[in-house]
C-alpha cells in the first residue's frame, strides 16, 4: 500500500487513464472510488494519500489545474498553481495544458485595467493562486472611502450566492474575503449568514422538519417559518 505518493505519479495516471480523447477534466472523488475498484490502479494507502499528492501537485503550474465545478466550456473555482484545495465530490483536476490554455482565455478575455499614471493602460493582472481576476479599480457605490488625513475603519459586505453553487462560492468567499479581512490580529471580524427561501406552493413537511432540525443543531439564533 502507498503512503505518499508523488503528484508526478498522479499526473501520470490521469494523462494515461483518464485525460484522452478529448477530456480535460477529471473528477477527483471518482478517481479515488476507481482505485477501490480497480487493480490495475495504485493501491494508495487512504483518502488522505490522494489528497496530499493533490495538493502538491496544486501548488505549482507543471501537473494539473483544478476547479470545483464544469458549466460547459467554463470551469467554476478554477484554480492554477494554486495549493489551497479541498478533496470533495466537486472537485476537478483539469489537465495542465489545458489548464493554462484555459487560464490565458480568462485574462484575454478582460479589458485593460486603467492605470494611475497618465491614462495608460495595463494587462489584467490574475490572483498569486493564478485564479482570481483582480477587477479595475473600485468608484462610485462601494469604493472604500479614502483619504490624505485617515484610513478606513470598517468594512461591510452583502453578496447574493447562487443555490447551485453555493458551496464553490462560500469557499471563495471564506478564502478570498473572509480570510483577507481576518489576517489584521487587530481587527474584529463578525459573521452573519442570512437565508431567506420562498415556496409558492408551500413548503413540505419534510424540508421542514428536517431543515428546522439541522438549523438548531448547527446553531442558529433564530430561524422560523411563515
Amino acid at each position: 500500500m502507498i503512503s505518499v505518493w508523488s503528484p508526478i505519479h498522479l499526473r501520470d495516471t490521469l494523462k494515461k487513464l483518464y485525460w484522452k480523447d478529448g477530456k480535460e477534466a477529471v473528477g477527483a472523488m471518482a478517481f479515488w472510488e476507481d482505485i477501490q475498484r480497480y487493480l490495475y490502479l495504485p493501491r494508495l494507502k487512504d483518502r488522505n494519500t490522494l489528497e496530499q499528492a493533490i495538493v502538491k501537485g496544486a501548488a505549482t503550474k507543471d501537473f494539473f489545474g483544478t476547479a470545483y465545478g464544469q458549466s460547459g466550456d467554463a470551469f467554476e473555482g478554477f484554480r492554477l498553481g494554486d495549493a489551497n484545495v479541498q478533496l470533495d465530490d466537486t472537485l476537478l483536476l483539469i489537465e495542465a495544458e489545458a489548464a493554462k490554455q484555459y487560464e490565458a482565455k480568462l485574462l484575454a478575455s478582460l479589458p485593460p485595467t486603467p492605470d494611475s499614471v497618465g491614462g495608460v493602460t495595463s494587462p489584467p493582472q490574475i490572483a498569486p493562486g493564478g485564479n482570481t481576476l483582480f477587477d479595475p479599480p473600485v468608484t462610485g457605490v462601494g469604493a472604500v472611502p479614502t483619504s490624505a488625513s485617515g484610513k478606513a475603519k470598517s468594512f461591510y459586505g452583502s453578496v447574493e450566492v447562487n443555490p447551485a453553487t453555493a458551496k464553490i462560492r462560500l469557499v471563495q468567499l471564506v478564502e478570498e474575503v473572509i480570510n483577507n479581512l481576518a489576517s489584521d490580529p487587530q481587527g474584529e471580524l463578525k459573521i452573519t449568514v442570512e437565508i431567506n427561501a420562498d415556496f409558492p406552493n408551500g413548503a413540505s413537511d419534510q424540508i421542514k422538519r428536517t431543515v428546522s432540525e439541522n438549523a438548531k443543531s448547527l446553531g442558529f439564533k433564530t430561524w422560523t417559518w411563515e
